[in-house]
């Protein structure tokens, strides 16, 4: 059955929102709906009338409540994880890191324990990465609707970081597909050498997977330990999970 080229356009619009609940620019989301600047500010008008979308004062656009999101989430999601991710960080003694997608195609970290060990892993939050080459982000868009994830891997020349970074779509796709079938995501010196890690989702009260949380480990121990590494990545998203659960989130 052909789709509704405008009733698409705003399930693509809401699916976006919903994926990405910090408040985002119009220039943001149209170029991550791949949409002119025109229509796109129409549709947003036509949401925040219905009131299933708000503007905020700097002129940024988030989900109502009621559509599913908070203007709060990311501090609701750390304070579910922090204490899970300090536990993690004592046990495993590498890097946890807490993510979301940003911008369509990158990853933000929310939060980060770093490793006691003097050779670590660590990560600036302030910094944007991308998501086809990092454990968190092929988790994450590995979660979107298929609309969204083709967008972020096909809307854009993917460049290699190291050489071993995959950039071709069609691998990258089946790759998509192995991690939701794992259930988690595997990342090995693709997007930093040395750098290696894993990441496991963190599902909101309504079963939508909302964040990543990523042990991020030097690739030698990572080589060592990966099966123990892997196991205390799923068990801990799912203690934030039920976290946020409890919390009503």
């Amino acid at each position: 059955m052909s789709e509704v080229r405008s009733a698409a356009r705003v399930l693509d619009l809401l699916e976006h929102l919903q994926a990405h609940p910090e408040p985002q620019t119009l220039s943001t989301i149209a170029a991550a709906l791949l949409l002119p600047k025109s229509s796109t500010l129409l549709l947003l008008r036509t949401l925040v009338g219905r009131g299933y979308a708000a503007r905020t004062e700097d002129d940024r656009y988030r989900l109502c409540d009621r559509a599913g999101a908070g203007p709060d989430m990311a501090t609701r999601l750390r304070e579910a994880a922090l204490p899970v991710m300090q536990d993690l960080r004592a046990r495993v003694k590498e890097t946890i890191l807490l993510g979301v997608l940003a911008q369509g195609s990158r990853v933000r970290a929310l939060a980060k324990e770093v490793s006691p060990l003097e050779l670590r892993y660590d990560a600036d939050l302030g910094h944007l990465r991308p998501a086809y080459c990092t454990a968190m982000g092929r988790l994450l868009l590995a979660h979107l609707p298929p609309a969204q994830w083709r967008r972020a891997l096909l809307g854009r020349k993917l460049r290699a970081l190291t050489p071993h970074t995959v950039t071709d779509s069609a691998a990258l796709e089946a790759i998509l597909a192995r991690v939701r079938q794992d259930g988690y995501a595997t990342i090995e010196q693709q997007y930093v050498l040395g750098g290696s890690g894993v990441a496991a989702p963190v599902v909101d009260a309504e079963g939508q997977v909302v964040a990543a949380l990523n042990i991020a480990s030097v690739s030698s121990r990572f080589d060592h330990g990966r099966d123990r590494l892997i196991q205390g990545a799923v068990e801990a998203a799912r203690r934030v999970s039920r976290r946020l659960h409890d919390a009503g989130q």
